[in-house]
């Protein structure tokens, strides 16, 4: 499968580092017009030197209404257009449910669960106007939503919200032709180098018991993304995808399977 996005001006939010940083790269290789959007200028600006033609950049607050137009804005200024808006930025700090500080909370969901709500507004606003035929959104969540972590309280119930929200943006949208989805990351590896501590203890202790025993890469996510975000899911409308390795069904298989439970002898034919 190749993608071909020339022609086609792509919005990425939480462009500074990781799976953001990847999909410029891998949206500006398959021909797009990227805008690269984060509040960290020092690392946008990290992002986006390799790029000598087709990407532009703005610094810009997604939790706020004027971060966001913003964003859009810059977009439509410098390309002329809106095709696809991939609001990735979010923001993950973990704290136990007893120690867990309003503030802290309240800025989980500005970023995560407003900030997705104001970009896909606007994104979706802005290709109405512009008449893009095939208007692609694709939000992100993550595999917590829908298990328990301990100390991901704010981070899971947000991301959670995402993928409520976007059903509906899908089902208010798809009569104008734009197309609303989420990805679902698992483990991908973007955490810092070298690794915290206790980090490093955690994920050597978590890795091998995940079913494909390694952490994803971000261009695997950006690949999910940039399949949602072409042609070829003229028919994926509302879904959740998951980019996790299995990661989210189960743990590693490895073990010798034995069925010694006598009661099913007569179905297996060992009584026999």
């Amino acid at each position: 499968m190749q993608f071909d996005f020339t022609g086609k001006a792509v919005i990425t939010t939480g462009a500074a580092r990781g799976i953001g940083r990847t999909m410029v790269k891998t949206f500006h290789d398959a021909g797009a017009m990227v805008l690269a959007a984060d509040r960290d200028a020092e690392g946008l600006a990290e992002t986006c030197e390799p790029f000598e033609e087709r990407v532009a950049s703005i610094v810009a607050d997604i939790s706020n209404p004027e971060g966001a137009k913003s964003i859009v804005d810059k977009c439509v200024e410098a390309f002329g257009r809106l095709d696809v808006c991939v609001n990735n930025a979010a923001v993950a700090p973990h704290a136990s449910l007893l120690e867990e500080r309003v503030e802290v909370w309240d800025t989980v969901y500005a970023v995560n669960c407003r900030g997705t709500f104001l970009m896909t507004q606007a994104a979706g606003r802005a290709m109405i106007e512009g008449g893009t035929e095939n208007g692609r959104i694709v939000n992100f969540s993550s595999g917590v939503s829908k298990r328990g972590s301990a100390g991901a309280a704010a981070y899971a119930s947000s991301r959670a919200a995402v993928e409520s929200f976007t059903r509906v943006a899908a089902i208010e949208l798809a009569p104008y032709d734009i197309l609303v989805n989420t990805v679902s990351p698992g483990l991908i590896d973007t955490q810092p180098k070298p690794l915290p501590p206790r980090m490093e203890e955690g994920l050597g202790k978590r890795i091998p018991t995940l079913p494909l025993a390694r952490a994803g890469e971000p261009e695997e996510v950006a690949w999910v993304t940039m399949f949602l975000a072409s042609e070829y899911s003229s028919y994926v409308c509302g879904a959740v995808w998951e980019v996790d390795g299995a990661a989210g069904i189960g743990t590693r298989a490895g073990h010798k399977i034995i069925d010694d439970d006598p009661r099913y002898d007569w179905v297996t034919g060992k009584e026999s």
